[in-house]
């Protein structure tokens, strides 16, 4: 995935008419276009990446508490405010992944600053989902620091994620926080210093005690993110639309799979019931072939054992088939719409499917043809009772 990454000037010079050099970078870090533009021409790509420039972040190292989340979070000032001069409750920290040790890099910059630039951001359209400081954008060589020179300041890694600003303009002599740097440094000391940029590598290497030399930085490949920045309440509430194209799509085919699936199973079972219900009817017409209707061959069936066993048909359970057969004869009722059948004190219990009796209408016509077969019909919900009628 391509992305944009944009350098800043210091944060408190940054405007809408800001000239911004940005690099347009692919998926494996190759820069692929390079180039200064206002905010509001740069190029549109989804995915953008900020560089914070060297003197708007204070990084030094911490060991951080067994905490995280909102604990973590919480702590962060305490730990970060012994190095500060300002108001605390003006600051933005943030820390970066620990060490095996637990050690960890906090990186310190002023709120209203950063947030201001990313709201100038939002309101062109732009939504940055990664920042980091200009120093770690360095190359990292292994035992050795980088040194950028710029214009206004330059730009000093000290490992894989510590860096500081330097305010070196030019002269003979090498930056004050870089001797103070290396007086800090302590056992971890640099054997060599890599400088881009103008200087006099004899003097500074004389001065410092440490071999320097000049370099020229890797035009073909950007750095990758070494401390994120944007965290917390400044992280960006949302990753672009786009980069969540394919989870949506597998998302919508596994949905749409799975109502198939609900729906083809709903069709067998229908299928198969319907083919039960054949089979039971051909049982109860092989075995009660003088039975002119089958509603609902269950409940008949068992009607019918009963009455064999009562004695032939003879009482009150003797009038079920016939008053059945009559039922069905007169209202020509669908199969498909009985749910229940029972006979109980002379009276046929017939539960029909809601929809068959879903209106005044369609009921007052059904005892309209129970009538006309002198039956006597009475609903109660979508349950109907049927007798005989007096003259019948």
């Amino acid at each position: 995935m391509r992305a944009l990454r944009v350098r800043l000037p210091p944060l408190a010079e940054f405007g809408a008419d800001s000239a911004l050099d940005f690099e347009i970078i692919d998926g494996e870090r190759r820069v692929l276009e390079r180039g200064i533009a206002v905010p509001a021409a740069l190029p549109r790509i989804a995915r953008v990446e900020l560089v914070i420039a060297s003197p708007d972040v204070l990084m030094f190292g911490v060991a951080l508490p067994r905490l995280s989340g909102a604990r973590l979070r919480a702590a962060l000032p305490a730990l970060a405010e012994p190095m500060l001069l300002g108001d605390i409750e003006q600051a933005f920290v943030v820390a970066g992944r620990p060490d095996a040790a637990g050690r960890s890099t906090l990186a310190v910059l002023d709120r209203a600053l950063f947030a201001r630039a990313l709201a100038l951001f939002a309101r062109l359209g732009i939504t940055p989902v990664s920042a980091t400081p200009e120093p770690l954008t360095l190359a990292a060589g292994r035992g050795s620091w980088r040194l950028r020179l710029g214009s206004a300041y330059g730009s000093l890694r000290m490992g894989e994620r510590l860096g500081i600003a330097c305010s070196y303009t030019g002269g003979a002599d090498p930056p004050i926080e870089l001797r103070l740097a290396l007086e800090q440094a302590g056992a971890a000391r640099p054997e060599a210093i890599e400088v881009e940029g103008a200087f006099d590598a004899m003097a500074w290497t004389a001065a410092l005690g440490v071999t320097v030399t000049a370099t020229a930085p890797d035009p073909s490949r950007s750095a990758p993110v070494a401390l994120e920045l944007l965290q917390y309440d400044l992280a960006p509430g949302m990753v672009d639309w786009r980069a969540w194209r394919m989870p949506a799509a597998l998302a919508a085919a596994l949905a749409l799979a799975w109502i198939a699936g609900l729906n083809i199973d709903a069709w067998l079972k229908q299928r198969e019931a319907r083919q039960l219900r054949g089979q039971m009817n051909a049982v109860f017409r092989e075995t009660f072939p003088r039975v002119p209707v089958v509603l609902d061959p269950l409940a008949q069936m068992q009607r019918a054992l009963a009455d064999m066993r009562a004695g032939a048909g003879t009482g009150d359970t003797g009038d079920f088939l016939p008053l059945t057969a009559r039922f069905a004869q007169a209202t020509q009722v669908d199969a498909e719409s009985v749910q229940l059948i029972e006979y109980r004190d002379r009276a046929l219990l017939v539960r029909l499917e809601p929809r068959a009796v879903d209106s005044a209408a369609k009921r007052d016509a059904l005892l309209a043809r129970l009538a006309k077969a002198g039956l006597a019909g009475r609903f109660s919900d979508s349950m109907l009772s049927v007798r005989r009628g007096g003259g019948t």
